[in-house]
């Protein structure tokens, strides 16, 4: 008799199983909704498709909505962009000096160059420990931090654009020019693209604040 009641039972939980989502499906489905999210985001920024494609590898570890993980997703690359350019850079400074044959030129926007992304990286450093005190801040306080945090990136954005602006000049042209200004256009979009969401998670934590008084 209970054999049979088996028999009578298994298909309904056969049925049961099959309905049940798995773990991994739960987990799929996540990572996809995280995908839309950082999609949906990185629509407002200037370099949407780079920077969905430097914020992929975070689609599973994001919740949906949640904009200042992005906002600190994004200047965690950034930094770390910023920082293996900053490298390229001071090395380029080094050979250019010891190249007699370089244009001065270029050996002067090179130097110049290594200062100005030094100076990004430290600001790009300042704003993702900014962007991590500002988690469990609200009112004057969230808003003191967020302008610092604004004006850090901003800056660093501005030492890369230095950096770019200083080989202007065509009688630069040459191997080590084209080398550095590639590099370091690349990770001004990316800069460009972190601020943006820093700034979209400012005015959406100001909008969810008018709606919480």
């Amino acid at each position: 008799m209970a054999k049979s009641h088996f028999i009578l039972l298994l298909p309904s939980l056969i049925l049961a199983l099959s309905l049940s989502p798995s773990p991994h499906s739960t987990t799929s489905a996540a990572a996809t909704s995280s995908s839309a999210f950082i999609d949906s985001s990185c629509a407002a920024t200037r370099y949407p498709d780079l920077c969905r494609q430097s914020l992929s590898s975070y689609a599973r570890t994001l919740q949906q909505n949640d904009h200042r993980r992005l906002a600190l997703a994004a200047l965690s690359v950034s930094l770390a962009k910023a920082k293996s350019v900053s490298s390229y850079v001071t090395q380029a400074a080094e050979l250019a000096s010891k190249n007699g044959n370089t244009n001065p030129s270029v050996v002067q926007a090179v130097k110049d160059c290594t200062r100005n992304m030094g100076n990004g990286v430290n600001r790009l450093d300042q704003s993702v420990k900014e962007l991590t005190v500002l988690g469990g801040l609200e009112g004057d306080k969230f808003e003191w931090h967020m302008s610092n945090l604004q004006t850090w990136v901003s800056a660093a954005l501005t030492d890369e654009n230095m950096c770019v602006e200083g080989f202007a000049d065509r009688t630069m042209d040459g191997p080590v020019k084209v080398g550095v200004r590639r590099r370091v256009v690349y990770v001004a979009k990316i800069t460009s693209n972190a601020l943006a969401l820093v700034q979209r998670f400012a005015a959406k934590h100001a909008r969810v604040g008018r709606h919480h008084p």
